[in-house]
């Protein structure tokens, strides 16, 4: 037998008939409920329904029915093992275009240098697998040769954190966990957003500056995926913990292996093959929501930064 606990979140009081499919589909994978607990009935609703499992199989074959579940009723939920590691993470690590904010930067940047068609033909490219991403980073940020500092101030100005972000950084910083970025984006962005949040570390691309404008090229090496997912193990090192002592939350493809490299990997609102890859996954509340995944109860709506 396996043991587990289904963490359900929603931003508004879960419905009954919610809870009737839930339970139709737990019994329809052979798995024994007990009564559920309350993290929150405020602000945000919250529960943990221990489940346990005849056969650990049935535990993973529920994922895409559990996914559907939660579309129909916009409940985000995460199936984790019945483990002390649940509450016993050490660091969590963000992906942070279209994760820690809401903007993808190199689409702001290319808009501002006026080639924004260009930049997302590229784009376009690299998603249907004509182009790596490493050769279609360094493409793209050609296109921003010439781009003054001033806007790329501009631009960080405007730059929104995504709903969630500011309360989750702030809850598990109390909690003792190191906070970084691990980004495929640029360093000028993500060392700003370090500082704002208070975070320990910001890993992204370096732009090579011309004085005080952009020539079009990468400094250094490419934080790409597989990058993502060292740079990952380097921390955890660093901080001599494990694996499974790590959340990490992103939303593309060039996250998928550091959301699988870590013992807590989330997508985020995230496009539908992260989805399918990932072990976990919200696509419905703000980024708070994970501090239930974590086990921690309260009223955890958000707050500004």
């Amino acid at each position: 037998m396996s043991k587990f606990v289904l963490c359900c979140v929603s931003t508004t009081a879960i419905k009954e008939s919610f809870h009737r499919e839930l339970t139709d589909l737990l019994n329809r994978h052979h798995a024994q409920t007990e009564k559920h607990i309350h993290l929150s009935q405020e602000g945000l609703w919250a529960l943990d329904m221990p489940v346990i499992f005849s056969d650990p199989a049935d535990a993973k074959n529920i994922k895409f029915e559990l996914i559907d579940l939660s579309n129909k009723y916009q409940v985000d939920m995460a199936l984790l093992p019945d483990h002390p590691s649940r509450t016993n993470r050490k660091l969590i690590v963000f992906d942070m275009d279209a994760t820690l904010i809401k903007q993808e930067v190199i689409n702001e940047l290319a808009d501002a240098n006026n080639v924004g068609d260009k930049v997302k033909e590229i784009t376009v490219r690299a998603m249907n697998g004509d182009m790596t991403f490493d050769e279609s980073l360094k493409t793209r940020v050609s296109f921003l040769k010439g781009l003054h500092r001033s806007k790329m101030e501009g631009i960080l100005a405007r730059l929104e954190l995504n709903p969630g972000v500011a309360k989750l950084i702030k809850e598990v910083q109390k909690l003792g966990y190191k906070t970084a970025i691990i980004s495929g984006g640029f360093k000028y962005f993500a060392e700003s957003f370090r500082e704002r949040l208070k975070m320990d570390y910001a890993f992204a691309n370096d732009l090579e500056w011309d004085g005080d404008v952009l020539t079009g090229q990468v400094s250094g090496p490419v934080v790409n995926a597989e990058e993502k997912a060292r740079l990952l193990k380097v921390l955890a090192e660093k901080e001599n913990i494990t694996l499974d002592q790590v959340v990490a939350v992103g939303d593309g493809a060039n996250d998928i292996p550091m959301l699988l490299t870590a013992g807590f990997g989330i997508a985020f609102h995230a496009k539908e093959k992260v989805k399918q890859a990932a072990n976990h996954q919200m696509g419905h509340g703000p980024m708070s929501i994970i501090l239930y995944f974590l086990g921690v109860p309260g009223d955890h709506r958000d707050e500004a930064v």
